[in-house]
């Protein structure tokens, strides 16, 4: 057995999709006479490796705390996409996805996510491929940078589109040192009461 960390380490080096940037406090520190360290710290609920619930578009969606956590906990399939521009239906077909499948999508981008500057022509997802997975019945789509919709389409149809059948996403994973194939994932989120995200621990086992 393998475990795969695909996470972002949370730091002031970290992207973001917005202007609230993560903020740390060293608050104490046993190195200046402190009797432990402390650390405080501020982010949005869309920090780094994250997941988004259907509630983070969509009205009455599930929640952190009542989305059934079988999207962030199971079986997991990593594809690896030589991408050239954004991800279509087309890009997806030679693909095996079984149903209830957690699918996982590195297109090379994962080394962005330790670039403090947001990398704005990222590729994401257009809405056919969107279609195309809710067609697949999978459970969630993850994705190796910080939108699966492109930057600057404020419509956000991909998310639309996920969200509104029930799939939850994960942006910002880190997949460029694990092989394609099946595996098994846990990407918990944190049980914010009516959180429409959360940051996440993601690891890949298998």
């Amino acid at each position: 057995m393998k475990i795969y960390d695909i996470t972002a380490t949370i730091c002031d080096n970290l992207p973001v999709y917005g202007d609230v940037r993560f903020i740390v406090d060293k608050v104490a520190r046993l190195k200046n006479g402190d009797k432990y360290n402390l650390t405080q710290f501020a982010a949005t609920t869309h920090t780094g490796t994250h997941a988004d619930m259907p509630s983070h578009f969509i009205l009455g969606g599930k929640t952190c705390d009542n989305i059934d956590l079988s999207h962030f906990y199971g079986p997991a399939k990593l594809i690896r996409i030589n991408a050239t521009g954004h991800i279509t239906k087309e890009y997806l077909l030679p693909y095996d996805i079984p149903a209830g499948v957690i699918l996982l999508i590195d297109m090379g981008q994962s080394k962005y996510m330790a670039q403090g500057t947001l990398k704005k022509d990222f590729f994401a997802l257009m809405p056919c491929a969107a279609q195309y997975l809710v067609e697949k019945r999978v459970k969630t789509v993850g994705i190796d940078y910080l939108s699966v919709d492109p930057y600057g389409d404020d419509e956000y149809p991909v998310h639309m589109i996920l969200l509104g059948n029930g799939i939850a996403i994960l942006e910002g994973l880190v997949l460029d040192s694990v092989p394609e194939g099946e595996y098994t994932l846990s990407a918990l989120p944190l049980k914010f009461e009516d959180g429409d995200g959360s940051p996440i621990r993601a690891v890949l086992i298998g």
